[in-house]
């Protein structure tokens, strides 16, 4: 296994950072950041910084595509890096 595929493996071990990549992946649309924040949110106790810091932790292993507009960002599950590590998006 290469240095590639661990950071996936590790970035999606996190209970946290799996559940944003489901709530992501349920959508075929670009997720903004706000979006994603005010969802999880409501979910669960986690913060604004403590969200960011997940996404941006799956956005390093590339696991989610970063898209920016103007001031703001969007997020895509990145499915070509997972099919390339062995992993169907369509079962995450």
């Amino acid at each position: 296994m290469n240095d590639d595929s661990v950071a996936v493996f590790k970035a999606l071990a996190d209970d946290v950072r799996l559940g944003l990549v489901r709530r992501i992946a349920k959508s075929q649309e670009p997720r903004l950041t706000c979006d994603i924040i005010a969802e999880c949110s409501e979910l669960s106790a986690l913060s604004q910084p403590t969200i960011s810091h997940h996404i941006g932790k799956l956005v390093a292993a590339g696991v989610l595509t970063e898209v920016k507009h103007a001031q703001q960002k969007s997020y895509l599950l990145n499915t070509r890096r997972l099919e390339a590590v062995g992993i169907d998006p369509s079962k995450i």
